[in-house]
């Protein structure tokens, strides 16, 4: 028997080691696969922003050519102005250098005419005058630049000369965002002449002896795919597969390197994770054949066997009722909380005008006292809709909806929230529009969810030495939006904020334990729109978005 399961054992070990072998090549080669369609996409994007920012020097160049101020300078109508108006069209443009040159590529007129000429190349010439586009590319003193040639032409379309736009690609390549992997240009003759890794350029891929080699040496394939050892500027050696794209508009070859590290992590993974579950079915059909040579044990011990599932089942159900209770006070606890957090500004509001109230009363000011007593019973009548609303969110309840002027909600709520905001010393940028905008809402129950938003942007900024609160409301013909942004902390954890009883505030009477955005999150649902949030660069802002009613301003 032994040798039997001796036998099998080994049988498996051979076919998991083929498989998790078979695994790690085929999660290596879609790695690799997805990681070339990626860098094709990223060196698509390069060379096409390269080739854009070409084009404004080819209208340029252009521009210089046909413009017969041009001609009349090469006709011997030159004036002192022609070096200004070529340096105002290189400020425009933003060219390196502009240069006016006869047929004998002597300097006429330039937007530089005080520094020294780089030179141009015959080439440049010699298109020109034929009639085509010259394009070089060249180092000059440490630059690295890129030259249009275009011919002038005088009557009867006679040449007169040759109009040279010099770009600096260290400028061009000063405008491209960040990328995680080199992206290199190599000229016609194999030379890195831009790219976004200054350690990579004016190096030959062309086994020029009188430029650097470029650190890519090739090696062995891997799974179907070339790669080779890059050296980066740091000094450490990396594998990577390349991927290059002929540019024949700027006679260039754009090259991109795509690292082999996070790919061979990938399939190594999946590899242990193969062999994580064939040592887990192993381990199920071990358990299996212990479990029948157990269960003919355990045959001749039934009654024991049955007394001791019986006992071990009041035990679990035991267990699982002290658990119930647990969790079950762990939430009454939670929603106490809760419900104590959404009553607060209310409670805190009849407060405020009771007291103010009581002012007035000994001024003998009746008219205004009355008008404290008419803003208590609102704030009243507020804490029965929230009592409402939670009884609504916990049994998911409908409550009816009505047309409500979303603006003078918004003002509303902003205005009952000035004591707050001017205890914290906030400075306010409020701008909603004095027209109303009508929704289809809850009017008290949209109201509370301003108050929230901005209650818990005042809290968000309570120890911050900048205190701004922002409130905006924008539409257009079919939404409108209002924007809370406040100068806070930001968000710890966006993708759970609407989470009932999710909250990172300090516990105590005025603080809640996350269900004020629950509620929030749930009423905004109900009238068909949607509650997000997002991480500013300083604090954060949420977004209420309401479908607007149509023909309504």
């Amino acid at each position: 028997m032994f040798r039997v399961l001796s036998v099998a054992l080994g049988l498996y070990c051979l076919v998991a080691a083929a498989i998790a072998g078979w695994v790690y090549f085929d999660a290596l080669e879609s790695g690799l696969a997805s990681d070339r369609r990626a860098g094709q996409v990223r060196l698509s994007e390069a060379a096409s922003r390269l080739r854009g920012q070409m084009d404004v020097y080819r209208v340029l160049v252009n521009i210089v050519a046909d413009n017969p101020k041009i001609a009349r300078s090469m006709d011997g109508a030159w004036g002192l102005d022609m070096n200004l108006d070529l340096s105002l069209l290189q400020l425009k443009y933003g060219a390196w250098r502009i240069d006016l040159v006869d047929l004998n590529n002597t300097l006429v007129a330039s937007s530089n005419f005080t520094s020294r000429k780089p030179p141009i190349s015959k080439k440049l010439i010699r298109t020109a005058l034929d009639g085509s586009l010259g394009f070089t590319v060249d180092v000059f003193e440490g630059e690295r630049l890129v030259q249009l040639s275009r011919s002038v032409l005088g009557q009867g379309s006679k040449a007169l000369g040759v109009v040279v736009v010099s770009a600096n690609l260290a400028n061009l390549e000063f405008e491209w965002p960040i990328t995680p992997e080199p992206i290199v240009f190599f000229d016609s003759a194999g030379l890195s002449v831009s790219g976004n890794r200054s350690g990579l350029l004016m190096r030959s891929n062309a086994a020029d002896p009188e430029e650097a080699a470029f650190p890519l040496e090739e090696k062995t394939t891997l799974s179907g795919t070339k790669v080779a050892d890059y050296r980066t500027t740091e000094g450490k050696v990396t594998e990577v597969q390349t991927l290059s794209l002929q540019i024949p508009q700027l006679q260039m070859t754009g090259q991109i390197l795509l690292e082999t590290d996070t790919a061979r992590a990938v399939a190594l993974l999946r590899t242990w994770l193969a062999l994580a579950l064939l040592v887990a079915l192993a381990l199920v059909a071990a358990v299996f054949v212990q479990q029948r040579r157990r269960l003919a044990l355990e045959s001749r011990h039934s009654t024991t066997l049955e007394q001791r599932v019986e006992e071990r089942t009041e035990e679990l159900k035991e267990t699982q009722n002290e658990l119930v209770e647990a969790s079950n006070l762990a939430a009454l606890g939670r929603l106490s909380a809760g419900v104590s957090h959404e009553l607060n500004q209310p409670l805190g509001a009849i407060l405020n005008f009771a007291e103010n109230g009581k002012r007035l009363l000994q001024k003998s000011r009746v008219a205004d006292a009355s008008k404290n007593l008419t803003e208590i019973a609102d704030q009243v009548r507020r804490i029965t809709r929230i009592i409402g609303n939670l009884r609504a969110f916990a049994k998911q309840e409908h409550t009816p909806t009505e047309s409500v002027d979303f603006c003078g909600v918004v003002y509303r709520a902003v205005d009952l929230m000035q004591t707050d905001i001017r205890a914290a010393s906030i400075e306010q940028q409020i701008s909603v529009p004095k027209h109303p905008v009508l929704v289809t809402a809850g009017k008290l129950r949209l109201e509370q969810v301003v108050l929230n938003l901005v209650s818990n942007a005042i809290d968000a900024m309570q120890t911050r030495d900048e205190k701004l609160l922002t409130v905006l409301v924008e539409h257009d013909d079919k939404n409108v939006s209002l924007i809370v942004r406040d100068t806070g902390g930001g968000i710890e954890d966006p993708a759970r904020v609407f989470e009932p009883f999710y909250t990172t505030k300090e516990l105590g009477a005025s603080k809640g334990l996350g269900m004020g955005l629950a509620l929030s999150f749930g009423l905004i649902s109900h009238f068909g729109g949607q509650l997000i949030c997002r991480n500013l660069e300083k604090g954060a802002e949420f977004r209420v978005d309401l479908p607007k009613i149509e023909g309504a301003e």
